[in-house]
């Protein structure tokens, strides 16, 4: 039965409230949703959104009250959403194990509203009690879009005091995506990215989650990276990724890293892909475990990038050999709204090789220092154990005297990576990792587009804001908010954050579909677009960061008529070579097509030694916005008729470039084409001109 809290009300007040209700003073009392009793783990943010309504429309102030554990008011906090909910957030330490009550009010002045909630705090150190992912290894994987079209991953969860477990995928969901549990302890889950998730980003972040009914929920953050066919004879610079292999003895864990630079900066932090079996030439990155790099010195323009793989001689005897092939991938962002970036792997074609002998003895790690076998810890009695979302290095002992300041000596044995049991110091805060005590802001909780959907829209006006990591440290959250358009304006967003980590900006329309976005290598980026009535959403993220990081956030509106959209033909995807449309011979017409900015149309084109390649282009140019040009590309993607805004003068009108309304080319294969060449009809927009337009290509 619920407690009723005591409030210098009338007995015949008491008698008459409903439940979990205590009402004082005039009008209607508030009335609190209930929320269930809790359980959170040591170390973990319990965040509870408390929603309440008052039939006279007060606005409602929230608050809490913990007679058994009076120093939670010290500890835990409580604020009021933009939707007038309450967000209640605490993060226990290990001495807050227990079982503790708490009063959750709300009042409108003159009356509150009581909720008694049942709060079970959990040590979640050691791997015999709570959840803990076997796979998907690693911390993410990449889907090559010219190989498939969808990720399938399998989920595969232990817990040993469980007959099973109930998998979820954890809001933000990755919309489209399929997860099906198919056993106690397995799942599956699949995605199918579309064209406008494709278009819209190139990394997804799934959560996962395990939850034995006994234990707080496990999450595991998966990282799903998109990798698109490049475009050809984009503007700047590849990145630079200097390594070099080096051959090691040794028992703890690798840290392989890199010195990679960009002109311009890298788009996101660089991927590290691993396997101990050769992989196949060249390698399948989807078939290897990915990591993402951490950037350990400089920045995204020049910096050192490390990543961590578990040792593969580390259980095995003195002695014994394996060796280790990887690849490291970075890509830059020369193209912040299109995607005309470039990747640069690390080596180009092939993998990088390091052998790794284990030298037998003990690793010697200290007290946290992260481990994937127990020989890596200090002595014959120090366990690597599951502590909060990592596996990490304990020590043994019998009293909390022999641990030091912020441990103490687990109350009962705990069973390590490799099934050892014993009692270890464990962190008082029940992480390894600095325990973040990052504020998030009042909009919460908006990390997502669905998320945000019902939240109040933001006005033209400026902001402060804050990113937050989140509870792993692998990433930040992300910021979405509402922004509504009654009538044609052109809206600009500006942000300004801190250099402590790098926010980007985008603008996204109701359906999820990206319309402009900033992603330079700072924290101080702005967006502008002309935009139509309707429901629009303001993006504000960062990559690998895992650091708080408060911003402005500056929204101006201006009204005025948009231009028309431009809207592609039927024909689409041929964006690029490997979407490149066939041709019908020995002559091919096709009309009504479209040209919009920043979009190529491609025509694959087979012709043998002497033929002769015709094309005519017909289109109405009435300004220089409506220019078209003809290209060809060699079979390797080599624009055999360069022409750009950039290099004016390499413009030909005998190639089909002229300034003005239609296009003629002609071309004649060479004598290496005997035994038949491939070619590539492109048309494309004068610096990003857009336009109608009818075709016709020859090869008698």
């Amino acid at each position: 039965m619920r407690r009723l809290s005591g409030y210098p009300c009338s007995t015949a007040t008491l008698l008459s409230a409903v439940a979990t209700l205590v009402a004082c003073g005039g009008g209607s009392a508030p009335e609190i949703e209930d929320v269930g009793d809790q359980v959170v783990a040591v170390g973990s943010e319990l965040v509870l959104q408390l929603r309440a309504t008052d039939a006279d429309g007060d606005t409602l102030d929230f608050g809490f009250s913990s007679t058994d554990l009076p120093e939670l008011v010290d500890r835990a906090t409580v604020t009021r959403t933009p939707a007038g909910d309450g967000t209640f957030r605490w993060r226990p330490v290990a001495a807050d194990v227990g079982v503790w009550h708490v009063d959750f009010t709300a009042s409108d002045g003159d009356n509150t509203a009581t909720l008694p909630v049942t709060i079970e705090v959990r040590s979640a150190i050691g791997a015999e009690t709570v959840p803990v992912f076997r796979e998907p290894l690693g911390t993410g994987t990449t889907l090559d879009l010219a190989v498939r079209d969808c990720v399938d991953l399998g989920v595969l969860v232990e817990d040993q005091d469980s007959v099973s477990v109930t998998i979820l995928q954890e809001e933000p969901a990755i919309e489209g995506s399929m997860l099906d549990q198919t056993g106690p302890f397995a799942a599956t889950w699949r995605w199918c990215p579309t064209r406008d998730q494709i278009d819209a980003e190139d990394r997804y972040t799934l959560t996962l989650s395990a939850d034995d009914d006994d234990n707080p929920k496990t999450l595991k953050n998966y990282l799903v990276v998109l990798r698109r066919p490049p475009p050809m004879n984009c503007p700047g610079n590849p990145p630079v990724v200097n390594h070099v292999p080096v051959n090691v003895s040794q028992l703890v864990d690798l840290t392989i890293d890199a010195a990679i630079s960009d002109d311009m900066g890298l788009k996101q932090p660089p991927l590290l892909y691993y396997a101990t079996t050769a992989p196949t030439s060249p390698p399948d990155l989807g078939a290897m475990t990915q990591v993402t790099m951490q950037l350990i010195s400089g920045t995204m323009t020049s910096g050192t990038w490390a990543a961590d793989v578990p040792n593969p001689v580390a259980t095995l005897p003195a002695g014994t050999m394996r060796t280790l092939y990887y690849v490291i991938v970075a890509n830059d962002d020369d193209d912040a709204v299109g995607a005309c970036d470039h990747e640069t792997r690390s080596p180009a074609t092939t993998a990088h090789q390091m052998v790794i002998t284990n030298p037998g003895g003990s690793g010697n790690l200290g007290l946290c220092a992260t481990c994937s076998a127990d020989v890596q810890c200090g002595d014959a009695d120090d366990n690597c154990v599951h502590v909060g979302s990592g596996d990490y290095c304990l020590r043994s002992c019998t009293t909390a005297a022999e641990c030091g300041a912020g441990y103490t000596c687990s109350a009962a044995a705990v069973t390590s990576v490799n099934g050892a049991s014993a009692r270890q110091c464990v962190p008082s805060s029940g992480s390894c990792t600095m325990a973040t005590t990052c504020m998030d802001d009042f909009f919460e909780d908006n990390d997502s587009r669905t998320g945000a959907v019902g939240l109040p829209d933001l006005d033209p006006d400026s902001y402060m804001f804050t990113s937050c990591p989140l509870a792993d440290g692998s990433n930040d959250d992300e910021d979405w908010f509402p922004i509504i358009i009654a009538a044609d304006a052109t809206v600009t967003v500006t942000l300004a954050g801190q250099s402590v980590s790098d926010l980007d900006l985008g603008l996204y329309d109701a359906t999820g579909t990206r319309l402009a976005s900033a992603t330079g290598p700072t924290s101080t980026e702005m967006v502008m677009q002309c935009l139509t009535p309707g429901t629009y959403y303001v993006r504000v993220y960062a990559w690998g960061a895992g650091v708080e990081n408060d911003y402005s956030l500056t929204y101006a509106r201006t009204a005025g008529a948009c231009p028309m959209v431009c809207t592609d033909d039927i024909e689409e995807p041929d964006d690029v070579l490997l979407d490149a449309n066939g041709i019908i011979y020995p002559v091919y017409t096709s009309s009504g097509r479209q040209i919009c900015a920043g979009d190529d149309d491609w025509y694959r084109v087979l012709m043998y030694d002497a033929e002769v390649l015709t094309v005519d282009l017909t289109f109405t140019q009435a300004s220089a916005t409506q220019d078209l040009d003809v290209h060809l590309y060699s079979s390797a993607g080599v624009d055999l008729t360069p022409c750009s805004p950039a290099s004016p003068g390499t413009c030909q009108l005998g190639n089909g470039q002229s300034a003005d309304s239609n296009e003629h080319y002609t071309f004649t294969a060479p004598a290496a084409c005997s035994t038949l060449c491939t070619y590539f009809v492109v048309i494309r927009g004068w610096n990003n001109s857009q336009n109608s337009y009818s075709i016709r290509i020859e090869v008698p």
